[in-house]
């Protein structure tokens, strides 16, 4: 293996990815999965039917998922008063205590829910034309033919990646490794909040750092040896701010070591919102991050098929 040293070239890769080849992996399609509808008709998950509520009463029928988790065990936290937070409809007959006491239950099985829906996914035939035609396909396959070292981070589950290198890789003797954040179908997945939610103790479980399969030891060193790091389908979102608030803060410093930044993006929203999650990460420092580093944007919306 080639040494940390080699690898200057660090591509990180979300759920954007797994769309762009055409996946059906977003949490919208796996909340309208039997699966997920399981949850509500055969378990009488209490937190499946809040998240359900939530998103047909959203107004665009989408919601962030995780995101959810935390504001849902804020209601929790109100003791008695959960009766006037959750509509009937959604508790049933339930009390309160027994809603709190069910909530690790619920959030287990949601987990195992989305486990069994995405290794469903994994079984489509990969790679197909409508991958081989994607914008993230062709971007793998532009960087295993600079026959440069590499690394991958994952924060998927899915393995999408991982087979798109195997396929492409024929002929070719580019050293890469791929670092999963946030876990493997076949072992565990990391699911839940930020570090810097505020949860009650009761609700340790739901932190992304409680998962013994979170795999983030050497990130910072991966992102700060790299000359050029390459962002697709992922939207740098708060509840992974934990894994780049240090170094995106340290690159809008005058003595960083200057890199290249590309990020992928999917239309003008999906870039608003990167350019809104940078401002966070840099405590306003966006500019600097501009000055001291070579930054571009990509529209794949745009790129020609």
């Amino acid at each position: 293996m080639n040494s940390l040293e080699d690898y200057k070239t660090v591509l990180i890769i979300g759920n954007g990815f797994d769309k762009n080849i055409g996946m059906p992996t977003s949490y919208k399609e796996f909340m309208g999965s039997e699966e997920f509808k399981d949850l509500i008709t055969k378990d009488n998950s209490v937190l499946a039917k809040y998240l359900d509520y939530k998103k047909s009463h959203d107004g665009t029928n989408w919601i962030d998922l995780e995101k959810e988790l935390g504001n849902y065990a804020k209601i929790l936290n109100n003791g008695a008063k959960i009766i006037n937070v959750i509509p009937p409809e959604i508790r049933g007959d339930m009390n309160y205590s027994e809603i709190q006491s069910a909530f690790r239950r619920d959030f287990d099985f949601l987990c195992w829910a989305l486990k069994n829906y995405l290794k469903e996914v994994e079984n489509i035939k990969y790679p197909n034309e409508k991958a081989a035609n994607s914008v993230a396909y062709k971007l793998i396959k532009d960087i295993i033919r600079e026959r440069k070292p590499y690394y991958v981070v994952n924060f998927n589950y899915t393995n999408f990646v991982k087979k798109t290198i195997m396929f492409e890789s024929s002929g070719y003797s580019t050293k890469n490794e791929i670092l999963q954040i946030h876990g493997l179908l076949k072992k565990d997945i990391v699911f839940g909040v930020q570090d810097n939610f505020e949860l009650e103790r009761q609700h340790v479980f739901l932190y992304k750092s409680h998962n013994k399969c979170q795999k983030v030891r050497g990130l910072p060193q991966i992102l700060e040896n790299a000359d050029k790091i390459i962002f697709f389908g992922y939207s740098l979102g708060e509840t992974d701010h934990s894994y780049f608030d240090d170094f995106f803060k340290n690159q809008t410093k005058k003595d960083c070591r200057s890199k290249s930044f590309i990020f992928h993006h999917y239309g003008q929203d999906a870039y608003d919102d990167i350019i809104w999650q940078l401002k966070v990460l840099t405590n306003n420092r966006t500019s600097y991050l501009n000055q001291y580093n070579d930054i571009r944007f990509e529209d794949s919306s745009k790129t020609p098929k």
